[in-house]
């Protein structure tokens, strides 16, 4: 059996607090670490931020041409007032971004599609990019990495505090981040009366079952909606994927009052047979939430790069509160 545990939830009051601090500090110091102590080529003064890798990125000047080599990251600058220079293809949301020059798959990008971008700033992923390390920086541009796995106070924050770090934008962040602190708030709200304590987001269900863990926007839907996940941390290949293999007998013991089911690859009008399936899957019915009939299936768009995280908080909040 695995055992399950769970860090405590972060209250609203902290997180807006912290957000309020960090980007004060930004404010006030003007970066990670201080210009003055970050001179560039001929003494032009600049800022270091330290990516997930650990690695000291020094940036001289906002930059102005930004490849993010994640749908996601492609997402979450847009938050912040940002177009990137390209597109990977995995990512399919705002029009103004799909008819940007392609940039190969995000597990394997195109180096001379970036390259011909001349971007300065490349945004890459530590599950996808570290070993291509080298060959990135070779391009001339600055390269900062971004750990999906990362684990801070705020998912739907932290990345986009980062990300004004890199790029100069911590007042369009400051505006971000107060918003966002208000819709989890709402949605926390409309979720409550419902009694949910405890839930799961699982995508397969018989032959392998895989569940989100605690990272990335599936992991941290639950959370912000008030609801623990009880799907540990640090599985075997947490850091490959959000989803990682997960057996019934774990869920079984862990007792969710609610199952959340991610439709990715199922066609719109096959979501009530999925969700028939479970409800009926023997296999299924020593889990609590399937024996109350406590079960939901996230429509298909709810994906990374199909929309922000602000839409797939509403949706999921309204598919559980049936409106």
């Amino acid at each position: 059996m695995t055992k399950t545990h769970q860090k405590k939830r972060t209250p609203l009051w902290v997180i807006l607090a912290t957000v309020i601090l960090t980007v004060t500090l930004f404010s006030s110091f003007g970066r990670t670490e201080s210009a003055e102590d970050s001179l560039g080529e001929g003494g032009l003064q600049g800022w270091v931020v330290t990516d997930h890798l650990g690695r000291d990125v020094y940036l001289k000047a906002p930059p102005q041409r930004i490849v993010g080599l994640s749908r996601q990251f492609m997402e979450e600058l847009y938050a912040i007032g940002l177009v990137p220079v390209g597109k990977v293809e995995e990512y399919n949301n705002r029009p103004e971004m799909n008819a940007l020059p392609s940039l190969g798959r995000q597990g394997s990008p195109d180096i001379e599609a970036i390259l011909a971008l001349e971007p300065d700033l490349i945004i890459a992923n530590v599950r996808q990019h570290s070993e291509m390390t080298e060959m990135l920086e070779s391009m001339g541009a600055t390269v900062a990495f971004v750990d999906p796995s990362f684990e801070g106070d705020n998912f739907f924050t932290d990345r986009i505090l980062l990300f004004a770090q890199l790029t100069g934008r911590e007042q369009e962040a400051a505006v971000y981040c107060e918003h966002i602190t208000a819709v989890l708030e709402e949605v926390q709200q409309q979720i409550a009366p419902l009694g949910y304590e405890r839930g799961i987001i699982v995508q397969g269900g018989s032959e392998m079952i895989q569940a989100a863990q605690p990272t990335g926007l599936y992991g941290a839907l639950l959370p912000s909606l008030g609801i623990q996940n009880v799907v540990p941390a640090n599985l075997p290949g947490s850091g490959r994927s959000t989803f990682v293999t997960y057996d019934i007998e774990a869920i079984t013991e862990a007792d969710p009052d609610i199952l959340v089911i991610r439709s990715a690859g199922s066609g719109e009008r096959n979501l009530e047979w999925l969700r028939t399936y479970y409800l009926d899957n023997p296999l299924w019915q020593g889990v609590r939430a399937v024996r109350q009939g406590q079960v939901f299936v996230l429509p298909q768009r709810v994906n990374p790069g199909n929309l922000s995280s602000e839409e797939a908080l509403r949706i999921t909040a309204d598919v559980i509160s049936n409106n």
